[in-house]
């Protein structure tokens, strides 16, 4: 009993979210009824409007800091208390996906492992990962060499431990029909892969996957927990060669809810840097910071407010919003209430105490109830299903409903076409090859204004991210000088590229809300186009203010913004550009005069280099696929429209007589009471 009632109230945080799909499934069902008498040239939209339904699966990024027990509370927050490896060790992590009762599992799957293809297994080798990359622009070969020697030392460890699997491994992937944590660990274990032997018999299997594991996809299927939400666990910000850092950045691109899980421990102090730059990626909205491993305070609410305090601070200090919500809690507290096995540990056990006065240790019931709740869990399960449902949720399902009321008001139309016609309400004075040629003309005529406007918000774009680059030089180089001038030619010196960060943000920013205001003039000339053509050419009239854009964003968090640049890396890159000079050699003396000028401008060329990647991949992987998504929605508009127009002319040209004597076939006539339960769709 103990067990079911803890389990009942990890439920209820999810209670919102539930609601939501509930809402959902019926809103699916209802569009399924209307299909099935819906008119031919509509099957197509409704088609789309249910494959939208069954294909929505937002989800949440985990990521934190090392040793923040990030796993042991995704664990917590799925109700599966052993089910990830919880001993963080960034060497092998691994993107992992948990898809919550979803409806898109492969068949006999819970666990599809995916692994790098030939040609990132070889680049990482050839450039020793972005950390070699770093190193060679920065001009320290024999730094770039030794990470290469590293790199290369892992892979022929790696190959030589799969021997004659790796050839057949690479590139592949690994489905199981089960979710077996034996399993799991051989390709997500966050172990040290130099401890196993070579081969794969022998000694521990525990990560030998792991090197060259990408991603790990997991379906866990529990009465409950929501349909189609997906937790990402995201340990390879932290990745010692950065190979996966790419792919973290992607997770949290695809996600609209970042839970940033840090260490009590650590939080006073100060967050990780590689942590901070993806929170000044992302809205803040989409932040929920979460204090972990209270369970290890001493006084637990006592430092709640320190520990708070700190991490606004240094929110406040690189002009983050105040808002970011910031819960506190223990993962360990909870998979101690959820498991109903063990015992606290004593130090724990104490803090729940100080947190929890009057407790009555002695009652296992009340203990793992007081645990539980104090964990965090219950309100990061509600904060999340908030952030979901009042952000892509709300966005989702308003342009779901605006696309039945759409599909409505032509079915309607068409659908009374005969009575215009009849009524001697209706022009019949084009064919149906003249009015469509009409129709062609003036949508292709809108979606060439359109893609001359996004040529020119992409050129835009590009002139405010380089003016950006070079504003930031500039001050980086006065700041130079100006260390010159006050300390001489010795000593470190470094200069903070978040402000070259946000600058290139809102940059980027800007352009896209400027895209969709051009999507959303483009959307309306379409509704004017065949308004115009409906009204002059057929005598129909309409009423477009019900046809909105889509609500939901078409751009995704510029994340790329958070890729580690040589530039953080002050205390070991750039102070060594200064102290070896230009050479890369240790001199053991102070820079020559005139030494400066050349170091100015290695600077120069450096930070150019570094951020050029930055400024292409802002246009190519961002901005252009936000225009191609935009334009989509136009076009597929603006299709819909012409077939629109066309099955309307049809039903006009038809003749009454026989139309009346006529039986609806499928996919034919609605009646009146049809359209007024399809109607209730939208409402």
């Amino acid at each position: 009993m103990m067990k079911g009632n803890i389990r009942q109230k990890h439920r209820e945080g999810f209670a919102e979210l539930n609601r939501y799909w509930s809402r959902l499934a019926d809103l699916e069902k209802a569009v399924e009824d209307f299909y099935d008498f819906s008119l031919a040239f509509v099957e197509e939209p409704i088609g789309r409007v249910l494959d939208r339904i069954r294909s929505f699966e937002p989800s949440v990024s985990v990521i934190g800091q090392i040793k923040a027990g990030k796993s042991t509370l995704v664990n917590a927050l799925v109700g599966e208390t052993d089910l990830l490896p919880s001993d963080v060790n960034p060497w092998t992590s691994v993107i992992t996906a948990l898809h919550l009762n979803s409806r898109h599992r492969p068949k006999d799957t819970r666990a599809l492992f995916r692994f790098f293809d030939q040609d990132e297994w070889d680049r990482l080798v050839a450039t020793g990962g972005r950390l070699g990359e770093m190193a060679t622009r920065a001009g320290f070969e024999q730094e770039a060499e030794e990470v290469r020697s590293q790199v290369t030392r892992m892979r022929q460890s790696t190959e030589a431990r799969l021997g004659s699997q790796f050839a057949s491994i690479i590139g592949s992937n690994h489905a199981y029909p089960v979710l077996d944590k034996e399993t799991i660990n051989r390709y997500i274990c966050y172990g040290d892969p130099s401890e196993l032997t070579t081969g794969l018999g022998a000694g521990s299997n525990d990560g030998v996957f792991a090197d060259i594991t990408k991603s790990a996809d997991l379906y866990i299927d529990a009465e409950g927990l929501p349909s189609g939400l997906c937790i990402r666990d995201t340990p390879g910000v932290n990745d010692t060669f950065m190979m996966r850092e790419q792919i973290t950045l992607n997770a949290i691109q695809d996600s609209r809810v970042c839970v940033v899980v840090l260490s009590a421990h650590q939080a006073l102090s100060t967050m990780d840097v590689a942590i901070l730059r993806i929170i000044c990626a992302v809205e803040a909205r989409e932040v929920v910071i979460f204090v972990n491993r209270i369970d290890e305070l001493d006084d637990p609410e006592g430092e709640k407010e320190k520990i708070r305090e700190s991490i606004r601070r240094t929110l406040l200090r690189l002009g983050l919003d105040q808002d970011i919500s910031i819960l506190f809690g223990s993962g360990y507290w909870a998979n101690f209430a959820l498991s109903d096995e063990g015992q606290l540990m004593p130090r724990s056990l104490a803090s729940l105490q100080r947190l929890c006065p009057g407790l009555d240790v002695g009652d296992p019931v009340a203990l793992r109830e007081a645990a539980f709740e104090a964990s965090g869990v219950p309100a990061l399960h509600r904060m999340v299903a908030e952030r979901v449902v009042e952000g892509p949720g709300v966005a989702f399902l308003k342009d779901i409903e605006a696309e039945i009321r759409l599909i409505i008001e032509m079915s309607e139309a068409v659908d009374s076409a005969a009575r215009l016609r009849d009524a001697g309400m209706a022009v019949l004075t084009i064919s149906q090859a003249e009015l469509m040629m009409k129709v062609a003309d003036s949508l292709q005529k809108v979606m060439v204004t359109f893609d001359a406007a996004a040529v020119e918000l992409r050129a835009g774009l590009h002139e405010r991210l380089t003016r950006a680059r070079e504003t930031f030089v500039e001050s980086a180089v006065e700041a130079l000088q100006s260390h010159i001038q006050a300390f001489g030619e010795t000593g470190s010196w470094e200069h903070d590229p978040t402000g070259l960060r946000m600058m290139m943000r809102t940059a980027y920013l800007s352009a896209c809300g400027r895209l969709r205001r051009e999507g959303e003039i483009s959307f309306e000339s379409v509704l004017d186009t065949v308004q115009d053509l409906l009204q002059n050419e057929l005598g129909v009239y309409r009423n477009p203010a019900t046809i909105d854009f889509p609500e939901q964003q078409q751009h995704t968090a510029p994340t790329v913004l958070a890729r580690t640049l040589s530039l953080d890396l002050q205390g070991s890159w750039w102070q060594r550009i200064w102290e070896t000079g230009v050479t890369g050699r240790l001199t053991g003396r102070f820079l020559r005069f005139g030494s400066a000028k050349k170091v100015e401008k290695k600077y120069r060329t450096m930070i150019i280099e570094e951020t050029q990647p930055l400024i292409d991949n802002l246009l190519t992987d961002f901005f252009d696929p936000a225009v191609a998504v935009t334009r989509e929605i136009v076009t597929g508009f603006a299709l819909d429209q012409s077939q629109f127009c066309e099955a309307l002319l049809e039903r006009l040209h038809e003749d009454a007589p026989a139309q009346a004597a006529k039986a609806p076939a499928p996919g034919g006539d609605s009646t009146a009471a049809d359209l007024t339960m399809a109607r209730r769709l939208s409402a």
